[in-house]
């Protein structure tokens, strides 16, 4: 038996790191044991010295007292930087140990990955049957150099295996193991224990990452994948026997895509279970139908993705795909049958203008989402469209630095500043909810907030604590403005 130390090296606020926890489960059922590390017990860092310094120390104290054999990371772009901090250190308090980086920047960026001193190895796409098998033949002593789905440093060379087959049967897999987390990462800031019903999204928007998993998978089985209701059902008893959820969230990227599992699953679930859920999906899968359908199963939340107001940037540069008449009817729709909405949405974007904020900003405004989500854009590598912008030389700051992506600016606009970015996404609300007669106002507390430093990267520990405090007050008075009745109903 193997002891495995897993390390989410982010904050897990909006919901439970599932593809983590399918890894601990896979492991798990193998044999062995596992331990989760993640960064959420030190999201205020030290106000002088080293901001890794309490980090460090618990992440010193479990490594010393668990002994893994092995350390596995799940890594985003946004988290690269601390990962790396703790695999160094990793190496220097346990020197036989195996670091393993997994997740989606390894599986885009493996060349440059497992060229990090302190990262023995990368496991690209689906990981499940990948540590399984590496696991097992290290147990054994074996050579593990030949596991598709690795990436292998040996002292002579890097081993560079094909992608394993995607996982085809999806009730193969255990249940994500939820047991390696705390109780308070159980309810989530959104709406509680989330869970998936499929994996694959088909659609190739040139902001996200999906495409290039499509390429990376061609020819290595079908994308798109369910569960079957049997097994989805199996995993919810054990979430209502366990957890006692009081709510359940589906983080399925295009819930209604399937329209004949759709109409299975919201035929069964309530007559299984009275728990509201949430789901989120593409405005364009939207139809009287669906809402119906969503409604009657006992569906009150639905985040459906705006990304611009404007139909040229939406449609042209993010491919979407989705015309504005759409939208419109999607979010109008949720209203007609009383399942409150969430928008997600972008600025910062390639061949936008201020003018193209706003319409994102008056879009938003018509439809009055429960709920809104703004983020500035980053050029994330394995992208169309972040391709094209790191060779245009968009990239102001690190993103592996980021950590949390709403907040930080990393780009250099052509034509917005950066600071008026960081002002926007912290303001968006405020301009969607109150008055244009107010505006003035806002123009003038935005001005003020835009004194900020955009970003987190590289400042002194104490400006990064003010910065971080001055936002957090930012975000929290959003409570108070009109129609924030879902803040007020979930908190």
């Amino acid at each position: 038996m193997l002891r495995v130390l897993l390390v989410y090296p982010g904050y897990i606020v909006r919901e439970q790191p599932l593809n983590i926890l399918y890894i601990s489960s896979a492991i798990k059922a193998a044999g062995h044991r596992t331990l989760l590390f993640d960064l959420t017990p030190f999201r205020k860092r030290p106000l002088w010295g080293d901001p890794f310094r309490t980090i460090r120390e618990k992440f010193s104290e479990a490594l010393l007292s668990f002994k893994p054999a092995v350390v596995g990371f799940s890594v985003m772009s946004v988290n690269l930087k601390v990962a790396l901090i703790l695999s160094q250190l990793t190496k220097q308090l346990l020197p036989q140990a195996v670091t393993i980086f997994g997740g989606i920047h390894p599986t885009i960026a493996p060349e440059s990955t497992i060229r990090e001193p302190s990262v023995d190895i990368v496991c690209r796409g689906e990981g499940e049957e990948t540590i399984v098998e590496f696991l097992s033949q290290f147990d054994r002593q074996e050579d593990y150099s030949q596991v598709r789905g690795l990436w292998v440093k040996t002292e002579r060379e890097i081993i560079r295996n094909p992608i394993r087959p995607l996982i085809q049967d999806l009730d193969s897999i255990p249940f994500p193991d939820r047991d390696v987390l705390p109780s308070r990462c159980l309810q989530a800031e959104l709406y509680g224990i989330n869970l998936l019903l499929s994996r694959g999204c088909p659609y190739p928007c040139t902001y996200c990452q999906n495409e290039f998993l499509m390429g990376l998978y061609r020819g290595a089985g079908q994308f798109v994948r369910y569960r079957s209701l049997a097994n989805i059902f199996a995993e919810i008893d054990s979430l209502v026997k366990k957890h006692k959820p009081q709510r359940l969230s589906f983080s399925d990227e295009s819930f209604t895509l399937n329209k004949k599992f759709l109409k299975e699953f919201c035929t069964e679930y309530p007559r299984r279970y009275s728990l509201p859920f949430l789901c989120q999906t593409r405005p364009d899968l939207v139809d009287e139908e669906t809402v119906r359908l969503l409604k009657k199963a006992g569906c009150d939340f639905m985040n459906m993705a705006i990304e611009s107001g404007n139909p040229r940037i939406r449609n042209q540069v993010l491919k979407r795909k989705i015309p504005t008449e759409k939208i419109i009817e999607a979010f109008t729709l949720a209203r007609k049958y009383g399942i409150r909405t969430a928008s997600f949405n972008m600025i910062g974007l390639p061949q936008e203008d201020m003018s193209a904020i706003w319409d994102t900003v008056n879009l938003n405004k018509a439809l009055q989402p429960d709920r809104i989500m703004c983020t500035v854009y980053m050029p994330f590598a394995g992208t169309k469209l972040g391709e094209e912008c790191l060779e245009g030389g968009w990239l102001e700051h690190p993103i592996d630095d980021a950590e949390v992506y709403y907040t930080n600016v990393t780009i250099k606009h052509p034509v917005i500043s950066g600071k008026k970015l960081f002002g926007y996404q912290g303001f968006f609300d405020y301009y969607v909810r109150l008055s244009p007669k107010l505006y003035w106002l806002i123009h003038f507390f935005r001005n003020i907030y835009q004194l900020l430093p955009k970003t987190s990267y590289n400042l002194p520990p104490l400006w990064r604590a003010i910065r971080e405090l001055c936002i957090d007050f930012v975000y929290k008075m959003k409570r108070f403005l009109p129609n924030q009745k879902f803040f007020m109903k979930t908190r």
